[in-house]
């Protein structure tokens, strides 16, 4: 034992850390996507969630060294801006959920949304006429939807990516945007988890080492990135869509 957590949990955090880490800097986001799930079934939701805040934070201020110049703040929630006070509003009550509601029906219910637009962009469907028209008013539900996730699982990276997705922006500013928003999002929820009292001995002692690692891979992943074409990082995202949808789907079946 180290602490809290045994010398095999320690290894197995830091592992992924270090590949969360690497994805986040490689493909703009994935810290929390990836590595909630897989600490969630070392741990329960309820204790993964308050571990990563703090990590995740630091791998966003990270983010806006690597990314932070494709978009201003202003130029990103112009015609976005219901996203910023809808959010906070849905990682409140996020947070009560987290405590209060199964796991389990969370965790499924977002994996079937991030399949189902995932079936529909292969099909070639995911052009919405309507939302493209008046995004600012579609930004109410989407960031209410995003705050919620964020607050009950952690991630609310996905319903983001959906929504800038449908709007066809640039991958780039997909990414500044994305990262603008957890800033925000992290700073509340660090502040909703700290009234329930759930950074404990435990999670403050796993900070530190989980933030290194997780920055130290994720400047890696910024230099490898660095070599591919950017016409391709929309299907990275896409991709780190559906490998979070699995990842989710595994903490169920293993419950289960």
């Amino acid at each position: 034992m180290i602490g809290e957590f045994t010398l095999l949990q320690w290894a197995l955090m830091l592992v992924i850390a270090l590949a969360s880490g690497f994805v986040h800097g490689f493909v703009g986001i994935g810290f929390p996507l990836i590595a909630t799930p897989l600490f969630a079934l070392m741990f329960s939701f309820q204790r993964a969630v308050p571990m990563l805040v703090l990590p995740t934070l630091v791998l966003v201020s990270c983010t806006f060294i690597a990314f932070g110049g494709a978009i201003s703040p202003r130029q990103a929630f112009r015609r976005y801006w219901p996203l910023l006070p809808m959010s906070p509003i849905g990682i409140v009550l996020g947070t009560q959920l987290l405590f209060a509601v199964d796991q389990d029906l969370l965790m499924v219910t977002l994996a079937a949304i991030m399949g189902l637009y995932l079936y529909l962009d292969w099909r070639g469907r995911t052009r919405v006429a309507l939302l493209r028209r008046h995004p600012t008013a579609f930004a109410f539900p989407f960031g209410l939807a995003a705050g919620l996730c964020e607050g009950a699982v952690n991630v609310s990276g996905p319903m983001l990516l959906i929504y800038f997705l449908l709007l066809d922006l640039e991958a780039t500013a997909i990414i500044a945007a994305m990262n603008y928003l957890f800033l925000l999002g992290k700073v509340v929820q660090s502040g909703a988890l700290a009234l329930r009292g759930a950074f404990d001995a435990g999670v403050l002692q796993a900070a530190l080492p989980l933030s290194v690692a997780g920055a130290v891979t994720f400047f890696s992943g910024v230099r490898l990135r660095s070599r591919f074409e950017p016409s391709r990082y929309r299907g990275w995202l896409k991709a780190t869509l559906a490998f979070m949808a699995m990842m989710l789907l595994l903490r169920v079946a293993r419950g289960a």
